[in-house]
């Protein structure tokens, strides 16, 4: 009785995984944003600004990112692309 259980489940999560990435094709052709929502670029902005200014403003970048509200990745990442 277990194995069949088993059995059963199994061919589920198979069959889930299988549609899942058709799922995301799907999806993207027909343009919808995957994942979470970024920050608004005016927010974005500002932080980039105080954080090029951190020399002079004696802030570090956990206290930009509790002010701002941008996670500390997003500053980082933003920082790196506006140099290259």
């Amino acid at each position: 009785m277990f194995t069949m259980l088993g059995a059963v489940a199994e061919f589920e999560r198979d069959l889930i995984v299988d549609r899942t990435p058709e799922g995301r094709e799907r999806a993207k052709a027909k343009g919808t944003h995957m994942g979470r929502k970024g920050k608004d670029g005016k927010d974005v902005n500002k932080t980039l600004k105080l954080f090029q200014e951190r020399e002079s403003n004696g802030l570090s970048v956990n206290e930009i990112a509790k002010m701002t509200g941008v996670p500390r990745s997003t500053i980082y990442a933003k920082a790196k692309e506006a140099t290259l």
